[in-house]
């Protein structure tokens, strides 16, 4: 999992398991016992608990909540720059800072806003397909039952006058 996520993975991996282990964890009334509790209990997980945990892991997506917390964080920090008294360079240094790292974000947040319009347009064009098909195949099957209830027809008057011709009732279809 660490190859395939980074090292982000661990950060999803302790997070899982301290909340699905919460209740427990509150039982204990201080750090040490709490310490003891990771420290033995989490380690003899079972089977079922691992796969639980680890497809949380895969579920877990936690770079837009780190995202609002930088932002916060920043937002903080400017509020600490204009309260401590700090020259105008580097004011203006932390502004430009955080300046590039909410263009970043921006830049982040456009390019999976595109990746999603792009996602939107392909389904859209496959629903379009989907209902082309429907039509058509709707269009055979009324096609189709027309067909059978003449040929029906036919062979219902095929009969009778073979019936007829041989002098016998004809057989119900």
């Amino acid at each position: 999992m660490i190859f395939l996520q980074g090292s982000e993975v661990i950060f999803k991996v302790a997070l899982s398991l301290l909340g699905s282990h919460k209740p427990l964890i509150l039982q204990h009334e201080n750090l040490e016992t709490i310490v003891d509790f990771i420290k033995n209990t989490l380690p003899n997980l079972g089977l079922v608990q691992m796969e639980k945990t680890i497809n949380q892991v895969f579920e877990m997506d936690i770079a837009k909540q780190l995202q609002a917390y930088e932002v916060e964080y920043h937002v903080l920090q400017e509020e600490l720059i204009d309260s401590s008294p700090l020259s105008d360079n580097q004011r203006m240094d932390k502004l430009e800072k955080t300046n590039s790292s909410l263009r970043k974000q921006n830049l982040d947040l456009l390019e999976q806003l595109q990746v999603a319009n792009g996602r939107i347009q392909s389904l859209e064009a496959a629903v379009k397909k989907l209902l082309a098909s429907e039509s058509k195949l709707r269009q055979a099957t009324q096609t189709l039952e027309l067909e059978r209830s003449a040929l029906l027809q036919t062979v219902e008057a095929l009969q009778r006058q073979s019936a007829e011709a041989g002098g016998q009732e004809p057989d119900p279809v």
